[in-house]
């Protein structure tokens, strides 16, 4: 909250039904406080700031259509309202309205302009207009008043790199890692933007620093390894990139409760999979696009789960097995350094209609990743197709310029499989052409703190 309206008189019992709204807000009984600011409302509807607390509890709700029709009643009763401005502006954000949200943060701003919050999430709704420039004006003045921020830096760092003015950029970033040394995010952009620039030493310097501070990080291995064969250190590259050590091979051939065999319960994910409501070929534009024969799912783990309950807990325990073999060892190896105690599973649906492949990527918000094969082409069990449609993890994206050539490991996928390994391994399917489709079920396993 920033500042309260000024009402309008309230009738008789009106000053203490408005007490138990806020005594209720402010004890997170949030619906119960909903239901008085209403009570209040239909006895006097012109109250600003009642009509505001109803807007903040819209929001804490999660409904930010409705919490922005009680701000925009609020601030046509009392136009120099602050914070309703503000919660306005917030409320419109979350709709994806970032036009009208720039012009209510403008208004808010004027009205307190003492306030970062306002020009931070001005700047927010710049970016998401790509008014880069305004966005880092903003931010600037954000920063006037609250100079030790490190959001605000790194918020600054971002709208800087997306005019091009990296070194200006890379200086913010950096003064958000001296301020808070802990925030993986900071790290994030700054070893992203010297990996752009062509930079695998302070790369490798950087990640160095980054898993001092945030042991265990996903991303920070995994630039690192990338920097390491960019420079041609092959064997702290192949260290930390163990294709023999990390990648695990499970093959299931006991079928799960209720079905009567594997053929049987892998139909059953594949019919799963292929109507399941949101399978869809992602926008070219999507990071999840691969190439125009590829479809994929949203939550494949979401209700009705159907038999993908069964194979939520075929991957719980295989999770759980894997991170458990994982050993010390006397080089601290930053992979089994800090494994996750607690995870949380996503999964998607990946289909492969006749030909295709899948690009080498990553996924960083896992720990360890998976997937799981349950409908294959016929040439995928052969052993003279060049291993076509077979799963490859250590080769690089094209991008990167590397010196020396990264060690790589094939699996050749059979029904019932599932291979699981690191979140920072870069993995694809190799190109093929067949007249089946190829189905598979990807999963991450995501830290918990």
């Amino acid at each position: 909250m920033l500042h309260s309206g000024q009402n309008a008189s309230l009738p008789s019992g009106g000053m203490m039904l408005r007490q138990q709204a806020i005594s209720l807000y402010q004890a997170g009984r949030w619906q119960e406080a909903l239901q008085v600011c209403r009570q209040m409302l239909v006895i006097a509807p012109k109250q600003p700031d009642v009509l505001a607390l109803a807007g903040r509890i819209c929001s804490e709700l999660g409904n930010p259509l409705e919490a922005a029709a009680f701000f925009e009643k609020a601030v046509a009763l009392k136009r120099d309202f602050a914070d309703a401005h503000y919660n306005l502006g917030n409320a419109l954000l979350k709709l994806g309205r970032a036009d009208a949200a720039v012009e209510s943060f403008r208004r808010a701003a004027k009205l307190r302009p003492d306030l970062a919050a306002i020009h931070n999430n001005l700047g927010n709704a710049l970016q998401m207009l790509n008014r880069w420039d305004d966005a880092a004006t903003a931010y600037r003045r954000a920063l006037q008043r609250e100079p030790s921020s490190a959001v605000l830096q790194r918020n600054l760092g971002i709208a800087l790199e997306a005019q091009g003015q990296q070194q200006e950029a890379a200086l913010a970033y950096q003064r958000a890692i001296a301020l808070e040394p802990n925030w993986s995010k900071a790290y994030s952009n700054l070893a992203n933007l010297l990996l752009a620039r062509g930079e695998p030493t302070a790369l490798i310097t950087l990640c160095d620093d980054w898993l001092a501070h945030c042991p265990g990080t996903i991303e920070a291995i995994g630039l690192k390894a990338v920097a390491l064969d960019q420079i041609g250190d092959r064997e702290r590259a192949r260290y930390l990139v163990d294709l023999d050590r990390f990648v695990r091979v499970v093959q299931f051939d006991t079928p799960p409760e209720g079905f009567a065999s594997m053929r049987d319960f892998n139909a059953a994910l594949a019919q799963h999979a292929l109507t399941h409501p949101t399978l869809a070929l992602p926008s070219e534009s999507s990071p999840h696009y691969h190439c125009p024969t590829l479809r994929i799912t949203d939550e494949f783990l979401a209700e009705p789960k159907g038999p993908a309950a069964a194979l939520e807990r075929m991957m719980q325990q295989a999770t759980a097995n894997y991170l458990a073999a994982l050993a010390p060892d006397p080089l601290c190896h930053p992979f089994v350094a800090k494994p996750p105690r607690r995870w949380q599973l996503t999964s998607w649906a990946a289909v492969l209609d006749r030909q295709g492949n899948l690009l080498p990527h990553i996924h960083y918000d896992g720990y360890v990743s998976g997937v799981y094969y349950c409908q294959l082409p016929e040439l995928v069990s052969s052993t003279d197709q060049r291993e076509a449609g077979w799963f490859e993890l250590g080769r690089l994206p094209d991008r990167f310029r590397v010196a020396a050539t990264p060690a790589i490991r094939t699996v050749q996928p059979r029904e019932g499989m599932m291979i699981l390994f690191p979140s920072y391994f870069y993995h694809r399917t190799v190109p093929f052409e067949a007249p089946e489709v190829r189905i598979s079920i990807a999963f991450d396993a995501q830290p918990l703190s």
